[in-house]
């Protein structure tokens, strides 16, 4: 199947721990932002007490000590496949946290992402979601999901211009990318954004937010015709 024809990020890239991790040695990733400073990030299991134990830290330079910035504790029970990692999900060159949750079937997986400041030495989540894809267009954000063998759907979400959480008033549109099947040889790509408890068609006039629909080719036939409140 073709993949999407964007530069994106993908979620899982960073260290996962092992189902089998003693409880006596955490797993220690360490990672340089652009700015020189490093991130470090510590994760011990500790099954006595069914918890998974998260620790990001910060240091200004090579030399510099680490001071805290984040400490997190999940379930085993619930998220035995949970976890974190440190990636740069929106393109400023910091790396963020990035918690994994649970993963479905396909390449989804719902996850966390916190935003750190190291100089007020603390940290804030930035979003919530069941996602593959996380980056900013232009003053957006887009989260992309494959919804089945051969169709997408991205979001695409006001940027916040202070530290705050996205959250779903920040949902502006979305785009459902289905690829030719079912007889059909041309893709589509259907636009909508909230109205009410609905969805209504919509048009993007942004070209980088349009580029979305060319995942399966730029021969796409976009906002076909659709009964209204079809997302």
């Amino acid at each position: 199947m073709p993949f999407l024809l964007l530069t994106a990020v993908l979620l899982i890239q960073g260290s996962a721990l092992a189902s089998d991790q003693p409880a006596d040695q955490p797993t220690v990733v360490q990672k340089r932002n652009a700015d020189g400073s490093w991130l470090k990030l510590t994760q011990r299991v500790d099954r006595a007490r069914d918890r998974r134990l998260i620790r990001v830290e910060h240091s200004r330079s090579a030399t510099a000590p680490y001071v805290t910035l984040l400490q997190r504790s999940q379930s085993l029970s619930d998220y035995p496949a949970g976890g974190g990692s440190l990636e740069e999900m929106d393109g400023d060159g910091q790396l963020d946290y990035v918690e994994r949750l649970y993963c479905g079937a396909g390449p989804n997986c719902q996850a966390r992402i916190f935003r750190l400041n190291p100089e007020q030495r603390s940290a804030y989540q930035l979003f919530e979601g069941f996602f593959f894809l996380f980056r900013t267009v232009d003053r957006y954000v887009v989260t992309s999901r494959r919804s089945s063998c051969c169709s997408w759907t991205h979001d695409i979400y006001r940027k916040p211009s202070e530290p705050r959480s996205i959250t779903e008033q920040d949902l502006i549109y979305s785009l459902y990318l289905k690829g030719p099947v079912d007889g059909h040889t041309t893709p589509t790509c259907r636009i909508s954004r909230p109205e009410g408890d609905g969805w209504t068609p919509a048009e993007l006039s942004n070209p980088r937010l349009l580029k979305l629909c060319e995942g399966y080719g730029t021969n796409v036939v976009i906002n076909p015709v659709q009964a209204r409140n079809q997302r």
